[in-house]
């Protein structure tokens, strides 16, 4: 507070400065030195027009305290607005204690100037305003709210259901929803287009946006929005769509004219009429000349779906119902209330019953040619939908006058105005000598820039002189001329075009001028760019699909007929790759079939095609191939690309490929055939130990029916319980005792003898069957477990085989589970084999399910060990309980001295790890002699038992027990 202290002088006419204290100093910059003993109004000469002098004389006579109200102070020293309190001391001086309240006073001007200003937009806005205090459930609705609505302010209630009452049942749910999911996650602003219904019963579009107050604990107090008449805005966007499609369907009339014949124009046009009202009904009649008579020409496809009658093709005007109308009156005509309507005529026995009805003529010359008409919408016919066929069937009747009559065209159709196709007419040198207003919004040339100069200004260098010779061949031979060519705008943009040509000629036979129509596709070229790339092209690689690939191999069959040249279909196909999509991810897959794809087509020709077909399937198509030796060698290079390996993600991948090749003619006429042999060899490539090619032979066709007649089979026989659990004894070497089995999935067909393994475990790892098959033995196994139980030593093991899908499931655990509880049976009976490539994907993740697994009390095994890509490293991380030599090693121990030392390394390094090995394949006594002198713990093979069915098995054991 700032306080001063004044001796009245000269009768209370002016007053002394006595003393002020230090914060009057600081407030007014002033200095107690200087204002000690002078008067107020020599310091301040503008204290009378503030008031405060007349105060302190007021207080100095009559001895009561006063305050002077808040004043705005505005000299040398003083700004801002300050309240006084004045009061006299008892020697007679006056004190005067202000409050500087500058800040305050400029807050409320601010408040009231912002409540004056929201006061007036309420008022005056032209759009609505609402708030909606969430606390107080309480709505407020401006009067122009209601005024958007046709109401008065007094006509409507300020409440919620005035506003969610009214809104369009089309939008009802949508909006409500939103609004829903915003109070329950509010954000800053809510906004949403709806239709509320006026007062005189339409609705209109309104763009409500609401923006949110939050309190100081950040909830959604209050959301203060206005209402924006959008309603026109949404009319012109459909009429915008309206117009669009229209200009599309006469567009795709237009240009599909030139290849159509006029039945196939008129039911296109027909189409589209329908389309475009929305009906379900539609037809087309001819009106002969004398305008009597009547030619039915034809319905639309929906019409005919459910129409039986029979009509007369040809029956007087007098005849036809109020539809005819059109003919009558030359007017469209509109029912929106058929069913009613009196003296309509009956409809013929078999037809759809009308609800709604709009024809419309065509008149020529005041003749009505054409009568175009629809039925059935599910809305009222409008003027809208007049206008929406009329453009439509005016251009048909210009087609089919056109096809009729080929009549010339002439100079002031040309120039028509209205069209809206670019015309322009040259004379015979050519100049040209007229353009019409589409030309110059098409080209961006004015018409006084391009005229007495040659069409070529619009030449976009995209066309060869061979074209333009070829066109005016064509021009000069045959009176005129059509197809897509591509100009220059005066821009210097490039754009596509459809253009026709016409000779028109004189009375004496002689070209007199050219008259070229042509219309912009543009947007057409992009669409068709956009869907062309999406048929024909492979998203992940982009290379040609199927669709691509087939259309291709047929062109080039032509070509090859034409020339004598012979043509190869490569059909590749990557080995190992499940692998990679199983231990690593299909992420990881597809970009390693990218890598893939672009080597593979580096290594090709130009004129060559590398496409894909299936997941890891690309096929090759070489043209004008000299040899068979050529197409070999491309195949050894592809091989070798695919086997490189590809680094991605700290991983090595190391993947092969197999090929088939036919050649044409020699093994197919048909791109059907050739792929398919090429695939049939491609088979035999793999059966014949991967990373190779093989051509088609005809004996391979045999094969892959075969190959999928056996795959449809083992559909059938998983369904049917033909796969069985046979058991080959796992046995202790030391001393020759039983101490497991392994299980292995054999197929016994009803009424028949077994299929072998070698011929349907490969089908079921290639489609996918191997993990019904492993479930089955999985169960079968359980099943056999719990009926040997009695029998079994404690430490009786049956092994598994676990494919990586199964591996990777969530659910694996539980799944073993269930199996064990369902057949009363502890995990330690349980051995699970995997491979070791499943174990590379995803290491942290693979161990926290061993650990799992083993949780269950299963025992874990490495099958095939030797045969992977893992590591040591890797190894010692995992669980794992014992080791599997695999087959390939054992067969040729005895002959092989790099075998031994694998086989005696890794029996080596599974004891330094507390592992225990147990030898695959064995099959005589020489191989056991040396697993024996290696320290090798168990074998299997059939130098001991071939694979047992369950009760063969039992019988093994049962006769063991008794030795």
């Amino acid at each position: 507070m700032g306080v001063a202290v004044y001796q009245p002088v000269d009768e209370g006419r002016d007053f002394l400065f006595v003393d002020i204290n230090p914060h009057v100093e600081m407030m007014d910059s002033v200095c107690r030195s200087d204002l000690v003993g002078r008067l107020v109004t020599e310091v301040f000469p503008g204290v009378e027009e503030f008031g405060l002098l007349d105060v302190m004389r007021r207080v100095w006579k009559t001895g009561k305290t006063e305050e002077l109200p808040a004043t705005e102070y505005r000299d040398e020293r003083i700004h801002g607005w300050r309240v006084n309190r004045v009061y006299r001391t008892s020697n007679g001086y006056v004190v005067a204690v202000y409050e500087d309240v500058t800040e305050r006073m400029e807050m409320e001007r601010a408040l009231q100037s912002s409540e004056g200003r929201y006061r007036h937009l309420t008022e005056s806005s032209l759009d609505g305003i609402w708030e909606w205090d969430l606390q107080a459930n309480q709505l407020y609705l401006s009067p122009r709210w209601k005024a958007q609505l046709g109401y008065q302010d007094d006509e409507l209630p300020n409440e919620f259901e005035t506003w969610s009452e009214r809104l369009h049942p089309k939008d009802e749910a949508r909006v409500m929803a939103h609004l829903d999911s915003y109070l329950k996650h509010p954000q800053p602003i809510w906004q949403e287009e709806f239709r509320l219904r006026h007062k005189n019963g339409n609705y209109i579009w309104l763009l409500a946006r609401g923006s949110a107050v939050f309190n100081e604990q950040h909830e959604l107090i209050r959301i203060l929005g206005v209402h924006i008449d959008i309603h026109q805005l949404k009319q012109e966007q459909e009429l915008r769509v309206i117009n669009e499609s229209r200009l599309a369907a006469m567009l795709s009339l237009n240009q599909g004219a030139h290849r159509s014949t006029e039945k196939e124009i008129i039911q296109i046009a027909l189409e589209h009429a329908v389309r475009l009202t929305a009906s379900e009904v539609g037809y087309l009649h001819f009106v002969n000349n004398d305008q009597e008579s009547i030619e039915l020409v034809t319905w639309s496809k929906q019409t005919l779906k459910h129409c039986n009658a029979a009509f007369d093709s040809h029956y007087p005007l007098s005849m036809a119902g109020v539809w005819a109308d059109c003919v009558r009156k030359k007017i469209p005509q509109i029912h929106n209330d058929y069913l009613n309507l009196v003296d309509k005529k009956g409809l013929p026995e078999g037809h759809i019953p009308l609800t709604r009805h709009m024809s419309l003529p065509v008149i020529d010359k005041g003749q009505v040619k054409v009568v175009i008409g629809v039925g059935n919408k599910l809305e009222d016919y409008t003027t809208q939908d007049v206008q929406q066929v009329k453009y439509l069937v005016a251009d048909l009747w210009l087609l089919i006058e056109k096809k009729r009559t080929d009549e010339k065209l002439k100079q002031a159709a040309a120039v028509y105005e209205s069209t809206q196709e670019a015309v322009t007419i040259t004379d015979p040198s050519p100049k040209i000598i007229a353009v019409n207003r589409a030309f110059t919004e098409i080209t961006g040339y004015q018409e006084s820039e391009v005229l007495g100069k040659n069409p070529s200004v619009l030449k976009s260098g995209r066309h060869d002189e061979i074209f333009y010779e070829s066109m005016w061949q064509e021009l000069t031979s045959a009176g005129k001329w059509q197809g897509e060519i591509w100009n220059r705008r005066k821009s210097g943009e490039i754009y596509p075009e459809w253009l026709n040509i016409s000779a028109v000629m004189d009375e004496s036979g002689l070209i007199s001028h050219y008259v070229a129509v042509f219309s912009d596709i543009s947007l057409l070229k992009q669409s068709e760019s956009q869907l062309e790339r999406m048929a024909h092209y492979d998203p992940l690689t982009g290379l040609p699909n199927r669709i691509l690939l087939f259309s291709r191999i047929e062109h080039a069959i032509q070509r090859a007929k034409r020339s004598g040249h012979q043509l190869a279909v490569l059909f590749l196909d990557l080995d190992n790759f499940k692998n990679v999509n199983d231990s690593l991810g299909h992420p990881t897959g597809d970009r390693l079939l990218k890598v893939l794809a672009e080597r593979i087509n580096q290594r090709l020709r130009s004129e060559d095609t590398v496409a894909r077909i299936g997941g890891d399937e690309f096929v090759v198509l070489i043209e004008n191939m000299a040899s068979e030796t050529d197409v070999a060698e491309i195949a050894e290079v592809l091989i070798q690309e695919v086997t490189k390996p590809v680094n991605l993600d700290n991983h090595k991948l190391s993947v092969g490929g197999s090929i088939g090749i036919s050649i044409y003619p020699d093994n197919g006429e048909t791109d059907t055939d050739l792929i398919k042999n090429a695939d049939a060899a491609m088979y035999l490539a793999k059966e014949r130990g991967r990373n190779s090619y093989q051509f088609y032979t005809p004996q391979l066709t045999t094969k892959a029916k075969k190959r999928l007649r056996v795959e449809s089979d083992l559909r059938q026989a998983i369904k049917q319980g033909e796969i069985e659990a046979f058991y080959q004894p796992v046995v202790r070497i030391s001393d020759e005792k039983i101490i497991g089995a392994e299980a292995l999935a054999r197929w016994h067909r009803k009424g028949s003898e077994y299929v072998m393994p070698g011929i349907f475990i490969p089908i079921a790892e290639d489609s996918g069957l191997i993990e019904q098959l492993t479930e089955v033995i999985l169960e079968q196994v359980c099943q056999n477990l719990a009926d040997w139980n009695g029998t079994l030593d404690g430490d009786f093991k049956v092994a598994i085989n676990m494919s990586a899908r199964q591996f990777q499931s969530v659910n694996l655990e539980d799944e073993i589970n269930s199996y064990l509880n369902r057949f009363e049976l502890t995990g330690d009976r349980l051995e699970i084999e995997l491979t070791e490539r499943i174990l590379m994907h995803d290491v942290d993740k693979t161990i926290a399910k061993l650990m799992r697994l083993k949780s269950l009390g299963a025992t874990i095994s490495i099958d095939d060990f030797g045969t992977g890509f893992s590591s040591l490293s890797y190894l010692t991380r995992f669980p794992i309980d014992k080791l599997k030599i695999d087959r390939s090693f054992i067969s040729q121990v005895c002959e092989e001295d790099d075998k031994q030392v694998i086989v005696s390394t890794i029996i080596a390094m599974a004891k330094n790890l507390s592992m225990d090995v147990t030898a695959e394949g064995v099959e005589t006594a020489t191989q056991l002699m040396l697993l024996r002198n290696q320290d090798c713990d168990f074998y299997q093979g059939y130098f001991y038992s071939r694979p047992l069915s369950a009760s063969d098995f039992k019988a093994l054991l049962h006769n063991r027990d008794d030795d």
